[in-house]
């Protein structure tokens, strides 16, 4: 038994034992409807409550006075609507030929005002749009044109580089005067340079200062 109190202790103590008693179940007040009635109640009928005379005699007078009221508002309400539709027939049929195409002229003039409103702002519009897109076009052409031009001018720079650098070059012309100033003055890149920037060659003891 003290083992196995032990044992049971040692479980309780971890950390996700210890978080899970905190929490506490949850019980439904009632026994859930897809239960099922319980074997004990599967047969019980239950004892209809009597009412008292007095409240009976309330309600029914209470239902009564809402049925009549109901059936009041109906009534009025069927009647205002006959009585509508009695009066639009009533229009319709006094209406002459003349009175129906004065009026579907008035309603051709009344949609052609609008029309003509609806025109003046449409062009409103799309003129303010034009504007718009014209600005837009304009400062894309000036900044095209600025990188264009940033871009000429820096391929100017490389070719007046590359100009001054060809003076420089080796051509047929002057190969075998190159020739002649690299036997004459050879060159030798075997050389090392020590913290303070002095240049040493292989064949030069003394140090040579660099700028």
């Amino acid at each position: 038994m003290a083992s196995l109190a032990a044992a049971f202790s040692g479980v309780f103590t971890k950390p996700k034992t210890l978080a899970l008693l905190q929490y506490t179940t949850v019980r439904f007040r009632r026994k859930p409807r897809w239960l099922g009635t319980a074997k004990s109640k599967l047969f019980r009928v239950p004892e209809r409550k009597k009412q008292i005379e007095e409240e009976i005699e309330e309600l029914k007078r209470l239902n009564n006075n809402y049925r009549t009221q109901m059936r009041a508002v109906r009534g009025f309400l069927r009647d205002e609507v006959e009585a509508y539709k009695l009066v639009s027939r009533a229009g319709l049929v006094l209406q002459t030929p003349e009175q129906e195409e004065a009026e579907w002229q008035e309603a051709l003039r009344r949609n052609d005002e609008w029309n003509q409103q609806t025109a003046v702002k449409r062009d409103e519009r799309l003129a303010q749009e034009r504007a718009a897109r014209k600005e837009y076009i304009l400062e894309r052409l000036v900044l095209k044109e600025q990188r264009e031009m940033d871009k000429l001018e820096q391929i100017e720079a490389k070719v007046r580089v590359e100009k001054e650098q060809s003076k420089t070059f080796i051509t047929r012309e002057n190969i075998d005067k190159a020739i002649e100033l690299a036997l004459v003055q050879p060159t030798t890149y075997n050389f090392a340079l020590d913290r303070d920037g002095n240049l040493h060659r292989a064949a030069d003891s003394t140090p040579k200062e660099t700028n």
